[in-house]
């Protein structure tokens, strides 16, 4: 019996000892090893990405699709995340932006693409839940891990919100809070520690080449 206590007591220190692998270990292979260690360290994440590519340029309406690159780009976001879905996936009401959020795993939960813009991506449904909802769930009851699907300006609003002028402005966003037009397939990596929130930016790690 003493030897199997001391046993049970060496694997439990092992184990003790072990660190636990990190949950989205695609993800944080792409990022800076400068803030691996915080990435690792942090309480709650949450990815904000532009939507894939959608089947023109100048399609702009909310049914506008994605196009083939579009959709290889949400397979590719959808190998980063992993096989475990996120906690939570927000969108705007765009299809776009909700095919490209799907990729998290999780049903989406949609939100209107302007405050008071009440057109959805479905022809006659309305949206009535605005993005303040979604910042304020992810303030007031968090989550793990969140992925949130936006558009070129609605994806600097997330990084203003939780990360500030200076740190949005780093990551591309310009004085109109915009992306540049050019600007696909980056993701934006919000995470915090105890109260405060960071950003960093993986570059192009969902982007994919036109076939």
């Amino acid at each position: 019996m003493f030897q199997t206590a001391l046993t049970v007591f060496a694997a439990l220190s092992l184990t003790t000892g072990m660190e636990a692998e990190f949950d989205r270990p695609a993800l944080l292979d792409l990022a800076e090893p400068s803030v691996q260690a915080a990435l690792e360290a942090a309480d709650q994440h949450v990815l904000v990405v532009r939507h894939a590519r959608k089947i023109s340029p100048d399609c702009n309406g909310m049914s506008c699709p994605l196009s083939p690159q579009g959709e290889a780009m949400v397979a590719r976001l959808a190998e980063l995340v992993g096989p475990a879905p996120v906690d939570r996936a927000y969108a705007s009401a765009a299809c776009r932006t909700r095919l490209t959020a799907a990729a998290g795993g999780r049903e989406v939960l949609a939100h209107q693409a302007v405050d008071g813009y009440a057109v959805d991506c479905s022809e006659g449904e309305t949206i009535t839940r605005q993005r303040a909802e979604a910042f304020a769930e992810t303030r007031h009851d968090p989550v793990r891990w969140t992925l949130a699907g936006e558009h070129s300006n609605t994806s600097c609003l997330w990084m203003l919100e939780f990360a500030g002028d200076s740190a949005a402005a780093e990551a591309g966003c310009n004085a109109e809070g915009r992306l540049a037009e050019t600007a696909y397939g980056d993701v934006f990596w919000l995470y915090r520690t105890g109260e405060d929130w960071h950003l960093t930016v993986l570059p192009g790690a969902f982007e994919v080449e036109a076939e």
